[in-house]
């Protein structure tokens, strides 16, 4: 008589709160994009001289970034951007505050960078937020407008 358990050696599952279910990186990418795109789409909807001044201040850092080799040096562009947004929050926690706006766009834009390189986020919403970023940091966010990304209805 056999007595071998067919399950006995396979694996458990992983935890529905696990980082290894694909689905919570699907889930948190797919939030993580859709604050980033709300975010943008408020900084569009401020003042031409603010949206300039913040893009400017975006690009100069995206910039600087691009010559990260590693995910540390990434890493250390991230929290040097989270540092500079959370003095600046002390003053005012606002899209109108240029300061503000243009660090956490870099923040996003290098976590975005970082999530493809190491695989913590959704490849496709990592890239489009990258995309995103970069194409108002160079002027070229008309696209964005018109988008419904943020669940604004089209006009």
């Amino acid at each position: 008589m056999r007595t071998t358990n067919s399950f006995a050696a396979t694996s458990p599952l992983p935890n529905w709160q696990s980082d290894l279910n694909p689905a919570n990186k699907l889930f948190r990418s797919l939030f993580w994009e859709r604050a980033v795109f709300f975010l943008l789409a408020k900084v569009e909807r401020l003042p031409p001289n603010l949206q300039n001044e913040i893009a400017t201040r975006v690009g100069e850092y995206i910039s600087l970034a691009r010559t990260a080799k590693d995910d540390a040096t990434l890493t250390r562009f991230i929290d040097a951007a989270a540092g500079e947004r959370a003095k600046v929050a002390q003053g005012a926690k606002s899209t109108a505050n240029p300061l503000w706006t243009a660090s956490a766009l870099a923040e996003a834009w290098c976590v975005s960078r970082l999530g493809v390189s190491n695989g913590s986020l959704n490849r496709y919403a990592a890239m489009s937020v990258s995309t995103a970023i970069e194409a108002f940091a160079s002027g070229r966010a008309a696209w964005f407008t018109s988008s419904t990304h943020v669940g604004q209805k089209r006009r």
